[in-house]
Formats: C-alpha cells, sequence, structure tokens
C-alpha cells in the first residue's frame, strides 16, 4: 500500500505543465487523449483502459445530452466505470470524477492514477 496525494513512480510521456496547475509547480504528460498528472502509479494496461473507458462514458453521456456536471447520470456513469474495473481488474476499485477537488488517497501501490479530459478531472484509485 501507499499513501499518497497524486502517486509514486512517473509513467512513461513528455512533461507539461498545464492551466491554473502550472503556478502550482504540477506536472502533466498528454497520453490517449487525457493530460495525466505525474507522478502516476498505474501499469499502462490499466492506465489506458482507465483513460479509454472514461472517455466512453463521457461520450455516452454527451451523446444523451447529459453530463457528469448531472449528479444522476454523473453518479451512473462512475458506478458503471468502478463496476468494470472491479470485475476486469479485481475489486475494490474508487472513482472520483468532478471539475477541482482536493484528495488524499491510500491505495495499492501501482493502483492509482489522476488526468483530466476536458474540463474534468478523473482520480482512480484501488484499495485492498
Amino acid at each position: 500500500r501507499a499513501a499518497t496525494r497524486w502517486g509514486q513512480t512517473r509513467c512513461r510521456g513528455a512533461t507539461a505543465a498545464m492551466g491554473d496547475d502550472a503556478q502550482k509547480n504540477v506536472e502533466f504528460t498528454n497520453m490517449w487523449g487525457a493530460r495525466l498528472r505525474l507522478p502516476c502509479d498505474m501499469p499502462d494496461d490499466i492506465l489506458k483502459d482507465a483513460i479509454q473507458t472514461f472517455h466512453e462514458e463521457l461520450g455516452a453521456l454527451q451523446a444523451e445530452g447529459k453530463s457528469y456536471d448531472d449528479e444522476d447520470a454523473g453518479n451512473a456513469s462512475v458506478g458503471r466505470i468502478k463496476k468494470k474495473f472491479d470485475e476486469k481488474w479485481s475489486p475494490y476499485w474508487h472513482v472520483v470524477v468532478g471539475r477541482s477537488y482536493g484528495a488524499f488517497a491510500t491505495h495499492e501501490t501501482r493502483h492509482f492514477c489522476s488526468f483530466k479530459v476536458d474540463n474534468f478531472a478523473v482520480m482512480m484509485y484501488k484499495t485492498a
């Protein structure tokens, strides 16, 4: 287990500071259509699945004319992401989606990521 604010190790990719986070010395890299917050503590195959799954859910919500800003639709979408990850990568996953939040999470080693897609920040981690 690792207690972390944003992971323990760097994922592959070029780094860049973006937006308001640049003022806080936060680093990002672009991967699979997301701005991945560094450092990252997740294997590439799980990370790619997390980003692609979020893109799919975001697209499905937008096709219905909804957004994560709609509490019921957003909660249902986050629940589907969690269920998929619990089934595919074994329990117990936690998924947080929002526009701005702070967090401190205790997670299994190599099972934490934080990324941004459009105006949404996503944090996913697994606990035992």
